[in-house]
């Protein structure tokens, strides 16, 4: 049985990993190529509809996170086909009012064309988000983790092939780019709706009021869920909006473009977490700090590793997006929070989730939310100055990864301390070395990493230890 649950597990998550390798791909295609030929404003549009619709989530005041937190770990077959069904229509009509709203208030509101269409093309695409939303939380609660990674995967190959077909057809208008996105997410909803047809379809719909207390239940589980999403996302949207309100619409572009080189990075260790959650509500809680210290030691050991490559990659990067050079260097400060920001998905947010802490992960978002908004206020009007509103969005994360760290692991009783310095020693080292020398820089780094490694060195040892014994 042991046995069978490994090769599930590895399964799952050679399905999200190649998935996401393929995003990965798709992703990087998008940041090199569009940035380089629909000009730096027109980019920085495109960046500002992404920034919108990355809200979007907000509307469904916590309806799907708390059905995701509600049937973790539980089998699809088992669900009741009616009651979500019915769900699943009601949330699609109370999207439909909101944005509604929404639309009829940008109406009067904005002035300038290009921040208008945004707004209606968010106010559109908000309503397939949500519902697929409700469809993917679904399956990943309950481990269809296939069906998730080809819905999620969808979107992006209809939009990078989109794309490259306008680019080719020679159109560079942003209008374009942004209609491609939505359609690209209203076709992956009807994906998602064709795997889950029997929850979707089929079912009597139940009477509103005989479901009005099982919304609740879920609003009430997922809204501290979604708020601590909220909070993680305002950490660095805070910044962001200081910036595209103090400069122009092209230096939120190229700092947009630093972000999403951090987040390619992320990308395919993410996906993991979405494997993790329904494997854990169906561990004992005795093996949990076990999993949890082999996961850490591989998941830092790996990404320390990867980011020696930087100094090559910005040289790269910037003979083909000379526009960008000066941007593409902030990557020396930002690299450093894909180890923080990738063990608070992969490890940290699913352990709150699996313990049911949610209230406690929002506590810790929020105050690094605080942080944010202080560091923010302080770099961008005061200072003046985007390398410090770039240090601002390092010193946020990094604050709210070892504040929650250190309060779940008191919760499942392990000693982080050591490991926390460490990282933080090799984050500084990463930073000084390829901030201020460079290519020598690199060597001067790719050295701290091998002391590191020899400081983990029985954390290693026990870590092969424990994966040879799943066998």
């Amino acid at each position: 049985m042991a046995k069978n649950k490994i090769i599930g597990f590895l399964q799952s998550i050679s399905y999200t990993v190649a998935s996401n390798i393929l995003s990965l791909i798709i992703s990087t295609v998008t940041v090199l190529i569009v940035p380089k030929l629909v000009g730096v404003e027109a980019y920085g549009y495109y960046q500002l509809y992404a920034f919108y619709i990355s809200y979007v989530g907000v509307s469904y005041l916590g309806w799907c996170d708390g059905i995701y937190l509600r049937i973790g770990g539980k089998y699809y077959k088992d669900l009741d086909k009616p009651l979500y069904s019915t769900q699943f229509w009601l949330l699609g009509f109370f999207e439909l009012v909101v944005y509604s709203v929404i639309f009829g208030i940008s109406c009067f509101v904005s002035a300038d064309a290009n921040r208008h269409f945004v707004v209606i093309c968010t106010c559109v695409v908000a309503i397939a988000m949500c519902l697929r939303w409700f469809i993917t939380f679904i399956l990943q609660a309950t481990a269809r983790i296939k069906e998730y990674a080809i819905v999620t995967i969808s979107e992006r190959i209809i939009f990078v092939a989109l794309v490259m077909g306008l680019m080719i057809a020679g159109y560079r208008d942003f209008y374009l780019i942004v209609i491609a996105d939505v359609i690209a997410k209203f076709i992956s909803l009807s994906i998602g709706v064709i795997y889950c047809r029997d929850l979707v379809f089929g079912n009597k719909l139940l009477p509103v009021k005989s479901v009005v207390g099982e919304i609740y239940k879920n609003m009430s589980a997922g809204i501290k869920l979604m708020m601590a999403s909220l909070c993680s996302m305002l950490i660095i949207g805070v910044i962001r909006f200081c910036v595209q309100s103090h400069w122009d619409i092209a230096t939120f572009g190229k700092v947009s473009l630093t972000l999403s080189l951090s987040n390619m990075v992320m990308t395919a260790i993410n996906a993991i977490a979405v494997v993790i959650y329904p494997m854990l509500r169906r561990t004992g809680d005795d093996k949990l700090p076990t999993i949890y210290a082999v996961m850490r030691v591989m998941l830092m050991g790996l990404i320390f590793g990867g980011i020696i490559f930087y100094y090559p990659a910005q040289k790269l990067l910037g003979l083909w997006l000379p526009q960008y050079a000066e941007s593409l260097r902030y990557a020396a400060i930002l690299l450093p929070i894909c180890a923080y920001e990738s063990k608070m998905s992969m490890l940290i947010n699913t352990y709150f989730k699996t313990l049911r802490l949610e209230n406690t992960l929002m506590k810790c978002n929020m105050a690094a939310l605080a942080v944010s908004v202080v560091c923010s206020v302080i770099s961008v009007f005061v200072l003046d100055s985007v390398t410090m509103a770039i240090i601002s969005i390092l010193i946020s994360l990094v604050f709210r990864g070892v504040l929650s760290e250190i309060i779940l692991s008191r919760h499942i009783e392990i000693n982080v301390y050591k490991d926390i310095l460490l990282e933080l020693a090799m984050t500084v080292a990463f930073i000084t070395c390829n901030w201020f020398f460079g290519f020598a820089g690199m060597l001067t780094y790719a050295g701290c990493y091998a002391l590191y490694l020899l400081a983990k060195k029985n954390d290693l040892k026990q870590t092969f230890e424990f994966i040879k014994s799943m066998r």
